[in-house]
């Protein structure tokens, strides 16, 4: 019997950006922790701080990997961590792409007249023949 393993995940761009993101929100929870949180001792605390700080230096050591290897990123995508002090996050902008020149709607078009014949022409599901033979009884009782 083998022993179940996590699989590996594949290192791709995606991964690297989701790494990233998660090195972010550890960076931002031990921010919160050092700041908000209240323990019974200093020694709690420093415990706390040390479990998210563990958890994160994993992500870094395989997130810098990664971005050894060559695996492309967006500057935009780095956690705040990675970026030297004072300089901003990098904005992207994105230009609106010209939305190509439709054909003017011509009201008078029915979509009835734009249909196909039906696939069941001449058979007992032809719904149109019904609705046919309705509209003129419909028309001789008026």
């Amino acid at each position: 019997m083998t022993s179940p393993t996590t699989p590996t995940p594949i290192e791709s761009k995606y991964h690297l950006k989701t790494l990233h993101a998660d090195i972010d929100l550890f960076d931002r929870r031990l921010a919160h922790l050092l700041k908000y949180e209240v323990f019974a001792t200093e020694a709690a605390r420093a415990a706390a701080a040390r479990k998210i700080t563990l958890k994160r230096d994993a992500l870094v050591i395989t997130a810098k990997r990664l971005a050894a290897e060559g695996v492309e990123y967006k500057e935009s995508e780095l956690p705040r961590s990675f970026r030297p002090e004072g300089v901003p996050a990098p904005v992207e902008v994105k230009v609106p792409e010209p939305e190509p020149a439709a054909a003017p709607h011509n009201p008078l078009e029915n979509r009835s007249a734009r249909r196909q014949g039906s696939p069941y022409a001449g058979t007992s599901l032809d719904w149109e023949k019904s609705v046919q033979h309705y509209m003129q009884n419909k028309a001789a009782k008026a």
